[in-house]
C-alpha cells in the first residue's frame, strides 16, 4: 500500500499547487477544478509511442478532442503520470517509467505546443498499486486466488520478494498475460476551471477520480492466511538472487578462430571464483599446408574486490594450464609440441546492458611458460607426408627435441559472458 499512498499524495499535491495558484488570483475566486484523464499503453520494455497499440490512438484523438472543446484558456494543466509493470529490475523499470514520461511529454508538445509550459510529469516507476486495483476487480479469478495476490502485493517486504512470490504462484502467466500490459501506461490529466464551486470541495473530488480504492478491500486481509498458500511463503524474510555461475568465450580468441568456451563457478556469499576454459581451434588446410590444431584446458582461481554477489568490478586471478599444439604456417615452418604454464592475471567485469546476466571483460596476464616441442615440414614435391627438422643420423633421433621456456605477458582477452542458474539467498550485511 506504500506505493498507493505515495501515488495519491504525488497527485493530490501536483493537483493542489494548481488549485492555489487559481484560487490566489481575485478573478478566479469562483472558479473550480475539473479533471479529465486519457490513457495510452506501451510494450513490454519499451518507452516508443505506439498509435497502433492497444487504443492509442483513440486515446490521443479523445485527448486532443478534450482540448479543443475545453479551450486552450481554460486549460490550467496536464499531469502526466507513467508507470512500468513489476518485472525484472526495479531500478531499470523507474528510468523506463521515466522515459515513457517523457514520450508523452513530447508528443502533446508536438500536437499542442501552446501546452509545452503547463506540462507537469511524474514517473511513478513500478505499478504495485494500479496492479493491486485491477486484481481486486477482476471477476474471472476466484477470491481465494484474488487474496492470494492480494496479500503479497500488501506484504511489507522487499520488491525482489514480492516478485519471486508472484512468480511461485500458479495464476502467475495468467496475470501477466492479463493484467501487467495495462499497468505499463501512461495518463494525462487535463486540469482546467470553470465557474461555480469553491476550489476546496473540488481536490476532494480529484482525489476519488485519480486513484479509486475499491471499498470492499478489507484492511485486515493482511493478516489472513489462505489456506492454499504455503505457510513459509507467507514468512517476512529478507532475500536477494545471485548466480551460480556463468558461461563466456574469449571474443578475441574466437575472432582467431581459436574457438573457446569456459565456466566460472560462484560460491554462496563469497569474492573467490573457481574457473575452467577450454580452447580448442581444429582446422587444416594441406593444399596451402596451414594448421591450427590445440586443446588447451586451463584452471583460475579468482578474487573479486567488488563485495556485492554481482561478481563485477576489479579481479585478480592465479592460473594454471596445460596444452598440446600442432600450428603451420606454410610447409616449411611448423611446430609440434605440449607444453604448460602458469601465472597471474588482473581483469575487470562490467555490465553494460540492461539486462544484468549479460556481461563483459577485459583481462590480461603474466607467467611462465614451458613446452616441448619439433619443427617439421612437408615434402617436396607434397606426397601427402610431413617430416620432422632432423640432420643427423636417424637412430639418433628423439622427439621433442626442442624446448621453448617463456617468462612475460601470457594472455589477453575481452570476454563476453552470461550468469545462469541464480538462487536464492538471504540477505547477510556481513556477507563477503
Amino acid at each position: 500500500m506504500r506505493e498507493l499512498s505515495r501515488f495519491c499524495f504525488l497527485c493530490v499535491l501536483l493537483l493542489s499547487i494548481a488549485v492555489v495558484t487559481v484560487a490566489q488570483s481575485p478573478v478566479n475566486q469562483k472558479l473550480r477544478k475539473n479533471l479529465l484523464d486519457a490513457e495510452v499503453y506501451f510494450r513490454f520494455d519499451n518507452s516508443q509511442l505506439d498509435l497502433q497499440y492497444m487504443n492509442n490512438a483513440n486515446a490521443f484523438s479523445r485527448f486532443s478532442h478534450v482540448v479543443d472543446s475545453i479551450g486552450l484558456q481554460k486549460i490550467d494543466s496536464v499531469i502526466i503520470v507513467s508507470q512500468s509493470s513489476p518485472e525484472g529490475v526495479y531500478e531499470y523499470n523507474v528510468k523506463l517509467s521515466h522515459r515513457r514520461a517523457e514520450t508523452m511529454r513530447q508528443a502533446i508538445v508536438q500536437r499542442h505546443p501552446e501546452l509545452s509550459n503547463r506540462l507537469y510529469l511524474h514517473a511513478d516507476g513500478e505499478s504495485w498499486a494500479r496492479l493491486r486495483e485491477n486484481v481486486a476487480n477482476d471477476r474471472k479469478m476466484k477470491q481465494t486466488t484474488i487474496d492470494q495476490v492480494l496479500r503479497i502485493i500488501d506484504a511489507d517486504v522487499s520488491v525482489d520478494t514480492k516478485k519471486w512470490r508472484m512468480q511461485q504462484l500458479p495464476i502467475y502467466r495468467y496475470l501477466l498475460q492479463t493484467h501487467y500490459p495495462r499497468i505499463r501506461n501512461s495518463v494525462f490529466f487535463i486540469v482546467y476551471v470553470v465557474e461555480e464551486e469553491p476550489v476546496i470541495e473540488v481536490v476532494e473530488e480529484v482525489v476519488e477520480e485519480v486513484v479509486p480504492i475499491p471499498e470492499e478491500t478489507p484492511v485486515e486481509i493482511v493478516e489472513e492466511t489462505p489456506a492454499e498458500l504455503p505457510v513459509e511463503t507467507l514468512v517476512v524474510e529478507e532475500f536477494d538472487y545471485e548466480p551460480l555461475l556463468n558461461v563466456h568465450t574469449n571474443l578475441l580468441y574466437d575472432a582467431a578462430t581459436m574457438v573457446n568456451v569456459g565456466v566460472e563457478y560462484y560460491p554462496r556469499n563469497s569474492r573467490w571464483t573457481i574457473a575452467a576454459n577450454y580452447t580448442f581451434p581444429w582446422w587444416s588446410r594441406d593444399k596451402n599446408h596451414r594448421y591450427m590444431q590445440a586443446m588447451d584446458g586451463e584452471l583460475q582461481v579468482r578474487r573479486y574486490f567488488d563485495k556485492t554477489s554481482t561478481h563485477t568490478g576489479h579481479y585478480l586471478m592465479a592460473y594454471g594450464h596445460g596444452n598440446l599444439y600442432d600450428f603451420s604456417l606454410n610447409a616449411e615452418r611448423a611446430w609440434q609440441g605440449e607444453g604448460w604454464g602458469i601465472g597471474l592475471g588482473y581483469g575487470y567485469v562490467w555490465q553494460p546492458w540492461k539486462n544484468k546476466q549479460w556481461k563483459l571483460e577485459a583481462f590480461v596476464r603474466l607467467g611462465y611458460y614451458y613446452s616441448v616441442y619439433d619443427p617439421y615440414h612437408a615434402s617436396d614435391p607434397y606426397n601427402g607426408k610431413y617430416y620432422y627438422d632432423w640432420e643427423g643420423a636417424i637412430e639418433d633421433f628423439e622427439r621433442r627435441n626442442h624446448r621453448l621456456r617463456w617468462l612475460g605477458p601470457t594472455g589477453v582477452g575481452v570476454t563476453l559472458s552470461y550468469d545462469l542458474n541464480w538462487r536464492k539467498v538471504k540477505k547477510d550485511k556481513n556477507n563477503f
